[in-house]
Order: structure tokens, then sequence, then C-alpha cells
């Protein structure tokens, strides 16, 4: 009988866990479903997921010191302390992903950011379901699809709108991601306040967090296919004049032979060659996205290594001063080095 009870009671902690994390982690790989172009890797899903259980490990330690610190004042840390903590350790892997340009649009931010919601509301509903064992499974399903659902969707909220905001400045300034950041501790200090029932607010986060993320994977794929189309014509075109000697009567052209004065002929020579191959590059990447959208496979290109590893030898070879005065040809936004990176994550994986 009493073995009997145990594993009643096994079975039933099994559930609470299940109801608390399940929900979580089937919209996260939903999500990375609904991606039509599949740009987030699994291994970088994984990645955030884990960096996620490591961040909430650590506001486990943070915020229990903090209430045993200051017992008299404990809700009101609850309320105030407990977002800034966490969505702020949250935030600093999303801010790497996108100062690093590891993410190009809104739709790898968003699916980034939940992983590390969904990691971090795994690990936090584990220790409860231990600090709980007594507690009704009603609870574990309003915190497996409402407060998990929460942590996700506030991080893919901040990465998003950091991303977005950043823009086309390499790197991203600092001041891109404080809207973002301070929304996910409103939104996140709102729903600790509880000012409205468990269950409709559970059912507002179910309702409202799909219809805002398929709104955003919309206008991304929008964005997406018409930056493909507009960019990868100019990519074409500019490499077309350099390959027959045409370049020199651009703008371009012009500009780059002005930099004789200040440069050697053979710096000047390294640019030129650095523009054909940074545009060689970009194009390929385009046009590996776009057969990636059709559903062709994609062939590897043995070549590929060398030409990064060219790239590399030529950035250094014109040092820091002579991308600073190629910049306006390059015109390297946070995007273009995103596409560029996903190219050779690409060629190293195969």
């Amino acid at each position: 009988m009493t073995g009997a009870l145990g594993g009643f009671g096994i079975s039933n902690d099994l559930a609470r866990l299940g109801l608390s994390i399940l929900p979580v982690f089937a919209f996260l790989f939903g999500l990375q479903f609904l991606d039509s172009y599949q740009l987030v890797h699994l291994r970088r899903i994984l990645m955030a997921v884990l960096i996620g259980c490591l961040i909430a490990t650590a506001c486990y330690g943070i915020n229990s010191a903090a209430f045993i610190t200051m017992p008299v004042r404990g809700r009101w840390y609850a309320v105030f302390g407990v977002p800034v903590v966490e969505e702020g350790l949250k935030a600093i892997y999303l801010v790497y992903l996108i100062r690093a340009c590891r993410v190009g649009f809104m739709v790898d931010a968003a699916i980034c950011g939940f992983a590390v919601g969904a990691g971090f509301a795994a690990v936090e509903n584990v220790v409860y379901v231990q600090a709980f064992p007594d507690s009704s499974l009603f609870l574990w399903t309003v915190r497996g699809f409402g407060t998990a659902m929460m942590h996700g969707g506030v991080s893919s909220i901040f990465a998003i709108i950091s991303s977005s905001l950043s823009g086309r400045r390499t790197p991203p300034s600092w001041r891109a991601f404080v809207p973002g950041l301070a929304l996910a501790i409103l939104i996140h200090s709102a729903y600790n306040q509880a000012l409205f029932p468990p269950l409709p607010s559970t059912v507002a986060i179910l309702v409202g967090l799909p219809i805002l993320l398929s709104l955003i994977f919309l206008q991304s794929e929008r964005s997406l296919q018409t930056w493909l189309g507009s960019k990868l014509d100019k990519d074409i075109e500019l490499m077309e004049m350099i390959s027959t000697g045409r370049f020199a009567e651009t703008r371009a052209g012009s500009y780059l032979r002005s930099l004789r004065n200040t440069f050697p002929p053979e710096l000047v020579g390294d640019m030129l060659c650095l523009l054909h191959l940074s545009l060689e590059l970009s194009a390929r990447a385009k046009g590996d996205l776009l057969r990636r959208e059709a559903g062709f496979p994609l062939t590897p290109d043995p070549l590929l290594p060398a030409k990064f590893k060219e790239l590399a030898y030529l950035e250094k070879s014109i040092g820091r001063a002579g991308k600073l005065a190629l910049a306006p040809l390059l015109s390297m936004s946070t995007r273009d080095l995103w596409e560029i990176y996903m190219l050779s994550q690409s060629s190293a994986v195969k």
C-alpha cells in the first residue's frame, strides 16, 4: 500500500512538472517550426535554453538572499526587485547575440528570446514543484500556461524591440536596449502584482502572445523577402561592375580612386578586393536563403573556408583606418554582418 501511494505521489509530481514545463517548450519549438527560413539552428536554441537555466539558478540565489535580508519588505521586492534582477540577467545573453550580429531579423530575436525565457521557467518551476509538493494541479496549470509563458514572452519582447531599434548601427548603441528592457520589467512587475485573477491572466497570455508573435513573424518575413530581392540585385550589379572594369566609372569607383591620395596603391587594391569578396559572400548568403525557403538542398562549397580566411586577411591588411575609409562602400549593417556570419556557420557545419 505504501509503495502504491509512493508511486502515486511520484506520478503526481511528474504531472505537476509536465504541466509547468511542457507548454512553454511546445510553444518554443512551434515558433521554430513556423520560421520558414529556419534561420535559427537547433543548436542555438538549445544553447539559449541552457543559458536561461543558468540564469534562473543565479537568480534563485540572488532572490533567496534578498528575501532573507529584507523579510518585512519581501512583497515589495517580489513586485519591483525580482523583475529587475531576472529580466536584467536574461537580457545579457540576448544583448550579446544582437551586438555580435548572431541574429539578423526580428524572428530570430523572438525565438532566441523565448528560448532563454523557457529555460529560465523550466528551472524555476522545478524548484517550485519541490518546494510545494502538495499543491493542486490547477496551480501548475497556471504556472505552465501563464507564468512560464510570461517568462518566455517578455524575453522575446525585449529581444524583438532591441533587434528592431538596433537598426543599421554596428555595433548597436547601448541605448537601443533600454526601451525593450524597461517594457519587459514593467510587464513582469505587473504580472507579479497579480492585478487580475490567475485564470484570466493566463488566458490573456495564451491568447495575446501567439497573436503578437504571429504578427512579428509575418512582418519579419515580409521584410526579409523585400531585403533579399532588392539588395541581392544591387550586390550582383556592383560585382559585375568590378569584374568588367565599369566600376571605375561609378561614384563608388571615383571615391575609391580618391583614397590613393591617403593610402598606398597596394592598400587601395586590397580595399577593392575586400569590397568584391564581401559582395560575393553577401550574395551567396542571400542565394542560400532563397534556396532554403524554396526547399532546395544547399550544396557545400569547399572554397568557402578559404574565402573567409582571405576576408580576415584583407581586413587585417587594410587596418582600422582602411575599414573606416571603406565603410561608405561596404555599408556593413548589423543585418549584413549577420548574413555573412550565418554563411560561415553553415559552411563550418558542412
